[in-house]
């Protein structure tokens, strides 16, 4: 079935004869479908996984044999025994292959009724798959025209992708490579960062070659590439923010480029921000962003070069997902490491590590796949085992726990006196619906990824208060999960996406809510609540209020001018208590914005500028949209608008962020 660009959920009787359907296999299976409208999931980190569970636990139910396993985004598919193809979780844009959209599924659903399926891979999105004739097919989302049919339309259900003799795939969030029986390499869809190895930077949309020959196997993700030869040389190409590419350096390639000079590579896997191979006798090295220990070698260091994984293991898989590795050895034990955030690592205890852990779990196992934030495993019983990140019913595990967050609140605090120093930054996350697929901004990764990266960019910019804008309530949510707890938000995500659009966050172990109040100003169509918050320093008990806003963009000068005024009225209601006012957010305009708080207020800018005898003097420099002003007495220390990696990857704005000290 063809769908046009936009996908829609089935309606009329579709929508009945799908329900009844659902309600049966509940009822048979013990286990429901994932809650809610296509854009409407379970909340963020709401659930997760974190000890392996095999299908064999599910009760009242006989365990199908598994053949290979494939985790991707947020769903997951296998094929069976009888070569019959299976998928489950979230089904937004037609992944699941199903012949519809709408609320995913906890319960693996066959995918068509083909009965000669030999490989499968789960990309972002999209899921491309391989039969035993060596045909390929795709299906799932396709704004990049990574399903290779030569068009740009959400596929519902397997859809035929030109050519014979297809090997083996592999699909991502934005492209889709694949080798054929003769070694040839060809790739498709996007190539902003040169992902597909061709010649120009234009999106494709049927099967490209990529030059060179001999070609065995290829990983894809995010906007990177790698692939091993026959000689045993690995090659990789695309963006390379963190050395993903394992070339030496941090500049993107066009074109495949080799990783050093070794002819011993087997088998390689990417994700977003790093990669891992193994050599034929087993050796595992890996490159790229290591902040979460996800390099394995017990550190948390990055590196722009293969490094070996620590413990000498012999692997005979290896598998990666965004901030955690894992491998199967050469005993059929699974060992894996970095970040367990969603219990991913499915060790069930520890909380992740910079070196590889053993995963105590259903017997040993032999094929392996890593997602976004989850993985699933085949047993050597042939028993599907999968842990991790479960918001979208990926593991398909019945009855999943939810995993909490810890909180880093303290129970007790010694007071101290002396100034007030933190470090306060702004930070638009840019909305879901600016950059789902066919949205304007669908060039950038998606919502649920960039929440993951605007976490740990908090925590490397270390700041303490940070304001946010346009982000839904399912990105918040996302946020705080990937946060773990160090942040608290108010709005919170049960306000709604219109009630989160502005919202503050603040350090637990740092801050206090005292008052946690808004201010409704005019927005674009409507006026909307922007969080006003006392905050109380635990270690000194000195208190700042802080207005967290987000004004209208472009053409809507009138309508920033209104909220402005209101904005500006009641900061000098909040002056007159003797409380510090800080006024933070991506304000839409420049020289204007600081020269109406200067005059309306006591605020000045983090950056500067002069307010004298009705005069405004800007702050020198580049100056952009989003603002952090605080008390006329603040001294500010560092101030610098960020582009670190992590920020270029969640956002296309600058993140002001800087120290503030209070006398």
């Amino acid at each position: 079935m063809r769908l046009p660009l936009r996908p829609h959920a089935p309606t009329g009787a579709l929508v009945v004869l799908a329900a009844l359907v659902v309600l049966v296999a509940t009822l048979l299976a013990g286990a429901g479908t994932v809650a809610g409208a296509a854009e409407e999931p379970r909340s963020a980190g709401a659930s997760a996984r974190s000890a392996a569970v095999t299908v064999a636990d599910a009760p009242a139910r006989r365990a199908p044999a598994v053949r290979r396993v494939a985790a991707g985004g947020e769903h997951s598919c296998e094929i069976r025994g009888d070569r019959t193809l299976w998928c489950w979780g979230r089904n937004t844009y037609g992944q699941l292959g199903l012949d519809r959209t709408g609320p995913g599924t906890a319960i693996p659903e066959q995918v068509g009724g083909s009965t000669a399926w030999a490989t499968v891979s789960a990309g972002g999105a999209s899921t491309c798959a391989t039969r035993t004739d060596a045909s390929l097919w795709c299906w799932g989302v396709n704004h990049r025209g990574q399903l290779g049919d030569g068009t740009r339309d959400v596929r519902l259900e397997p859809t035929r992708v030109a050519g014979r003799q297809w090997k083996q795939v592999s699909t991502g969030w934005f492209h889709t490579c694949a080798t054929r029986a003769d070694s040839t390499l060809w790739c498709w869809g996007d190539d902003s960062a040169g992902q597909l190895g061709v010649p120009g930077d234009q999106d494709r949309t049927t099967p490209t070659r990529v030059p060179g020959s001999d070609w065995k196997r290829v990983s894809v993700n995010g906007w990177s590439t790698c692939a091993v030869k026959g000689d045993g040389s690995l090659w990789c190409w695309g963006r390379n923010l963190f050395g993903q590419l394992g070339v030496g350096d941090n500049r993107d390639r066009a074109e495949p480029t080799r990783v050093g000079t070794g002819t011993a590579w087997s088998g390689v896997s990417v994700s977003w921000t790093h990669a891992c191979a193994r050599t034929g006798a087993g050796a595992v090295s890996c490159w790229g962003r290591g902040d979460q220990g996800q390099l394995g070698t017990g550190t948390l260091a990055g590196s722009t070069s293969p490094v070996a994984v620590s413990g000498g293991h012999v692997a005979r898989r290896v598998a990666v997902g965004e901030g955690s590795s894992c491998l199967i050895d050469d005993a059929q034990r699974r060992w894996c490491w970095g970040s367990d955030v969603y219990g991913q690592l499915g060790d069930g205890s520890a909380p992740g590590g910079s070196s590889p852990v053993p995963v105590v779990g259903p017997g040993t196992y032999t094929d392996l796949s890593l997602g976004w934030l989850h993985g699933c495993a085949r047993t050597s019983e042939g028993q599907r085992a999968c842990v991790g990140n479960d918001e979208r019913g990926q593991t398909a595990v019945p009855g999943t726990a939810a995993r909490q967050a810890p909180s880093t609140k303290p129970t007790t605090v010694t007071r101290r006196e002396g100034p007030l120093s933190f470090r306060i930054a702004t930070f638009n996350t840019v909305g879901n619906g600016h950059t789902r697929p066919y949205a304007h901004d669908d060039q950038l990764a998606p919502a649920r990824m960039r929440a993951e990266w605007t976490a740990r960019a908090l925590r490397t910019l270390d700041a303490d208060v940070v304001g946010v804008q346009e982000q839904t309530a399912e990105q918040l949510a996302a946020i705080l999960a990937a946060g773990e707890g160090e942040y608290a938000s108010f709005q919170t995500p049960a306000s709604g996406d219109l009630g989160v659009e502005s919202a503050l966050l603040w350090r637990r172990d740092v801050w206090k809510p005292i008052e946690r109040t808004v201010i409704r100003t005019q927005f674009i169509s409507r006026e909307l609540d922007r969080p006003v918050v006392l905050l109380e320093h635990r270690a000194t008990g000195r208190r700042i209020w802080v207005m967290a806003v987000h004004n209208a963009p472009w053409e809507y000068q009138a309508k920033r001018d209104k909220a402005v005024r209101a904005q500006l009225a009641r900061i000098n209601e909040l002056e007159a208590t003797g409380v510090p006012v800080f006024y933070v957010g991506d304000m839409n305009e420049k020289e204007t914005i600081v020269c109406k708080v200067m005059a309306g207020t006591t605020l000045r800018s983090a950056t500067g500028g002069r307010y004298a005898d009705g005069r405004c003097t800007p702050p020198r420099g580049t100056m952009r949209v989003d603002w952090l002003f605080g008390p006329g007495d603040a001294t500010w220390d560092g101030y610098a608008p960020s582009r670190i990696p992590l920020v270029r990857l969640a956002t296309d704005h600058w993140v002001p962020v800087s120290r503030v000290t209070l006398p």
